[in-house]
């Protein structure tokens, strides 16, 4: 019984978590930002299409 408390609570955690990132945006806003995201993501993949170490593609994909 314990076990299912957790994961409610888990669940609780990451709905708060993403109501945070997204409560000032509108839908058009996040769909406009998530096709940027993708499109990044696949020009990253065709200019390295046998991958790399994932210090590597962090640094592609703009992250420290």
């Amino acid at each position: 019984m314990t076990g299912a408390w957790i994961l409610y609570g888990l669940v609780l955690l990451l709905a708060v978590v993403f109501w945070l990132r997204i409560r000032n945006f509108t839908l058009g806003q996040l769909f406009d930002q998530s096709s940027r995201h993708h499109h990044h993501v696949l020009a990253v993949l065709d200019k390295h299409p046998h991958g790399g170490t994932w210090r590597q593609f962090r640094s592609w994909m703009g992250g420290k």
